[in-house]
């Protein structure tokens, strides 16, 4: 009688224990620092003496004005552009008496002026609808001390 000796079959299991608890920790110390860095971010602000004043001595520039979302006013020589007695203008509009402002004389200073509780996303827009119209520099209009 001869008795065959069973081999044990060789099993090729992946243990994942191990890397479940590196998983684990390595989730830990990612949620630990996410709160820390995002709130640390520095911000390089222009410097006051880059910046250019405008005086009443100077051509009288073009100023985009954005209260809120989606409403905006443009001011050309002083003056209000009003479309059928409402307040703010449209963008079509805002691109289009721009690019003609911009086409009597290309001198013209364009500053854009947001409210403290607009959008900065707004302002870009407001940014981009005047390079829309063709205008390849615009100031951003600031308070002064």
């Amino acid at each position: 009688m001869s008795r065959r000796r069973e081999r044990s079959a060789i099993k090729s299991e992946i243990n994942i224990v191990p890397f479940l608890d590196v998983l684990l920790v390595l989730l830990l110390i990612f949620m630990a620092t996410a709160p820390i860095i995002s709130q640390s971010v520095e911000v390089d602000l222009p410097e006051e003496r880059h910046s250019q004043s405008v005086t009443n001595e100077d051509k009288t520039p073009v100023i985009l004005e954005i209260a809120d979302v989606g409403m905006y006013k443009l001011k050309i020589e002083g003056n209000y552009i009003q479309q059928n007695s409402d307040e703010y203008i449209s963008e079509q509009d805002i691109v289009a008496y721009a690019a003609d402002a911009f086409g009597k004389d290309n001198n013209t200073l364009f500053l854009v002026a947001g409210g403290k509780d607009v959008p900065y996303e707004e302002v870009m827009k407001g940014i981009s609808l005047l390079k829309d119209a063709g205008i390849k520099s615009v100031g951003l209009m600031t308070q002064g001390k």
